[in-house]
């Protein structure tokens, strides 16, 4: 009877976590895509990364002390 119960709550655990997974890797792809179809310019793109360089400088540097 343990058994049994047991392995049923493997099974759903099992499939819910499957399912978590698949919708985690498709909100993954579909981010990808619409990076690739991103239609910004390259000033922008190079703002973005310069801001994100600036805020982990910003927080390394605080961390540090």
């Amino acid at each position: 009877m343990r058994d049994e119960m047991d392995g049923r709550l493997w099974v759903a655990h099992h499939d819910e976590l499957s399912l978590s997974i698949d919708r985690g890797l498709a909100r993954l792809r579909n981010g990808l895509a619409r990076l690739a179809t991103w239609d910004g310019t390259t000033p922008q793109l190079f703002a973005i990364l310069a801001a994100f360089l600036v805020t982990s400088l910003g927080f390394t540097s605080t961390t540090t002390a």
